[in-house]
């Protein structure tokens, strides 16, 4: 039987969620590459902050052996993408914002740039994830 779908905290909200080779009409690139966000919070935290594999794995809300496997898959996609001129694209599998505030904590579905309760910019994605 495999295992439940375990949450991931995910703080990063890029400002782009596609990525191609400049110069180039999108209908001539070979091929795309999808990061997930889990994907992408690992490189940011690892890659970007310089955070441990463990301390990324304890904000992120999994193990460093899942952090390990999230920053190979994710090298492995960009490498790709550079050595070969594919697009980058960044898929957004959000489950449920949840509002960081301690007087609020609340959870909502949909995109939003803050808090449909209190009003705060504080909050953080929660993804599901079959992976570990």
């Amino acid at each position: 039987m495999p295992r439940p779908k375990s949450s991931r905290k995910i703080l990063c909200d890029p400002a782009h969620s596609y990525f191609k080779p400049r110069g180039v009409p999108l209908q001539d690139i070979a091929g795309e590459v999808d990061i997930t966000l889990e994907e992408l919070e690992a490189i940011r935290l690892y890659n970007l902050e310089g955070d441990p594999q463990t301390v990324v794995g304890e904000k992120m809300g999994i193990s460093q052996s899942s952090v390990s496997r999230h920053l190979e898959k994710a090298h492995h996609k960009i490498a790709k993408a550079l050595v070969l001129g594919f697009a980058i694209r960044i898929s957004n599998p959000v489950d449920f914002y949840h509002c960081e505030n301690p007087e609020c904590g609340h959870t909502w579905r949909k995109e939003v740039d803050r808090c449909e309760k209190c009003n705060s910019t504080q909050f953080h994605a929660h993804i599901h994830s079959n992976s570990q």
